[in-house]
């Protein structure tokens, strides 16, 4: 009977251990915040990180990502979308375009690129410009499509989570 307990009891701490590290991480600064998976990680080494302006958060493939850039003045999001596109176009040559207008909680303008990203393996770039008179938000997601599955629901809880306070 002691063993038994002992058995249990040490299953329980570990599923505590579990439940703790799964626990999704969290980006809160003074004008937004959002939540991340626990297995991502927000990428400090770029030379232009800012934790208030510019960041991405890396998916644990290490091929996938999602940038945030946090702009303090209203910029046409038509002509953001279209610059950003002719920026990607390089990364997914003759890519098919989809248009969407949501992302998370908010209305905009998007755009998503789907083709060989590098030539060599099919994947997305999903571009999302909102823009009011304060700032201007811009998500750009990159994802293969062989890891997708896998990264779904990170991404969903990025795009659900993310808010400006």
């Amino acid at each position: 009977m002691y063993r038994m307990k002992l058995l249990l009891l040490s299953v329980l701490i570990s599923c505590s251990f579990i439940a703790v590290a799964q626990r999704p991480g969290t980006i809160s600064r003074e004008d937004f915040s959002l939540q991340f998976p626990a297995d991502w990680t927000i990428d400090t080494d770029d030379p232009d990180y800012n934790p208030d302006s510019l960041f991405s958060l890396d998916a644990p493939d290490d091929a996938s990502m999602i940038m945030f850039i946090i702009i303090d003045m209203e910029i046409d999001e038509e002509e953001m979308t279209k610059n950003q596109v002719e920026a990607f176009s390089n990364l997914v040559k003759d890519a098919k375009i989809t248009r969407f207008d949501t992302w998370g909680r908010y209305k905009g303008t998007g755009t998503m690129l789907s083709g060989l990203i590098m030539g060599h393996y099919k994947g997305n770039v999903r571009i999302f410009v909102r823009s009011t008179g304060e700032r201007t938000l811009l998500v750009v997601q990159q994802f293969y499509d062989v890891n997708y599955d896998e990264l779904k629901k990170g991404f969903e809880l990025i795009e659900r989570s993310f808010k400006f306070k």
